[in-house]
């Protein structure tokens, strides 16, 4: 979620906004103003209404940031970077420069948001009780007991246990503690984000199918929740990978002898776009591409061999089945960039950037 407002900095961090943040105080001050505060407090005028409801709206915006600020700061202790904080229509998100690396600091940066808004909560109860006392203005009292039940619910929800809520990354750090394995338990997670997403959605069905519009919102927070719990689920299968679950087999290999044009027709009809070439020995000597294969004048095919045309094996990066993603990214940065996977001795495969880019196009930045 990309700011659109940058309020500067807390303890450091940048703070900003989405848009989407002015919808939802619109929506909040509506709320309030022409429903809630009028059925708990009755006998104000409209302006009344309205201008408590948008300071309510304004405060629980302060009380979303609070929370995020909460996982921000904790993340911190524990010596992540913290790039961003964003708020926007539907919460907050926390951007950290890595991932935690134990479960314990996982565990406890995700349950700090949660407990924040307890805390709010309970701050904002005893708030309205000693306002009760002093006899403070009903608007003034209702829409502090309003802010700490919403804090009290936000907590409760950001509890469920499915990511990329805060309930779901506490299961993952608990699974992660009981696997020890921080990949497997992220997509646990995600399943489960996704299971909790759907309920969510279809909450919100059931609402609009009884006339209720805020089915609408539930919907929206199912749909987002689904889609990202989707996201983190493929981040995480795509860190498991590595060159033996990308690698292409070579469909069809040239030797340095080969002339051009009969290669030309071996390959015909073929969807790969480079082939192995190997020498006198039997080895892989190189690669050679349709494009090198064309670029061969076709009254010369006949004369010149693969061996003359082939990009040699020093040139090319060479990988095992197991070298990882994150090795392999850095040696193919580019889609058109191409690596040799060996088996010991044994030609294994290619790979390619673009294989990367098919096997990590759905991996997003690390959020709470």
């Amino acid at each position: 979620m990309n700011e659109t407002v940058r309020f500067g900095r807390i303890a450091g961090i940048p703070v900003g906004a989405h848009w989407s943040v002015l919808l939802m105080v619109l929506i909040i001050s509506d709320v309030l103003a022409t429903s809630a505060l009028p059925e708990l407090v009755p006998g104000h005028g409209a302006a009344a209404y309205w201008l408590t409801g948008v300071l309510t709206a304004i405060a629980f915006v302060a009380s979303l940031l609070a929370h995020e600020l909460a996982h921000a700061l904790t993340a911190r202790r524990f010596r992540l970077p913290v790039q961003r904080i964003t708020l926007w229509m539907l919460g907050g998100v926390s951007v950290f420069g890595s991932e935690p690396k134990t479960p314990r600091a996982a565990f406890l940066i995700a349950g700090a948001g949660p407990a924040m808004s307890f805390v709010l909560g309970v701050l904002g109860g005893a708030a309205g009780i000693g306002l009760r006392s002093a006899d403070a203005p009903d608007l003034l009292l209702s829409s502090v007991l309003w802010l700490a039940v919403m804090n009290v619910v936000l907590g409760l929800f950001n509890l469920l246990p499915g990511l990329p809520l805060d309930g779901g990354r506490v299961l993952r750090a608990l699974l992660w503690h009981w696997y020890g394995d921080a990949d497997r338990a992220t997509a646990v997670a995600s399943v489960a984000g996704r299971v909790v997403g759907g309920v969510a959605g279809a909450a919100g069905v059931l609402q609009l199918v009884t006339g209720d519009p805020g089915g609408f919102w539930l919907i929206a927070v199912g749909y987002v929740i689904v889609l990202a719990a989707i996201g983190e689920g493929a981040q995480a299968r795509a860190r498991r990978m590595t060159a033996g679950h990308l690698m292409r087999t070579a469909e069809a290999t040239g030797s340095t002898s080969t002339p051009v044009d009969q290669f030309i027709g071996q390959v015909l009809g073929s969807q790969e776009l480079v082939f192995p070439v190997v020498g006198p020995d039997g080895g892989v000597a190189g690669l050679v591409s349709v494009g090198q294969l064309a670029a061969v004048p076709p009254d010369n095919r006949s004369t010149t061999t693969l061996g003359a045309v082939l990009v040699p094996l020093q040139r090319i990066p060479v990988v095992g089945p197991r070298t990882p993603l994150a090795e392999l990214r850095q040696l193919l940065p580019n889609a058109e960039d191409i690596a040799v996977v060996f088996d010991g001795p044994r030609l294994a495969g290619l790979i390619t950037g673009y294989d990367l880019v098919r096997a990590t196009d759905h991996e997003l930045p690390n959020k709470h």
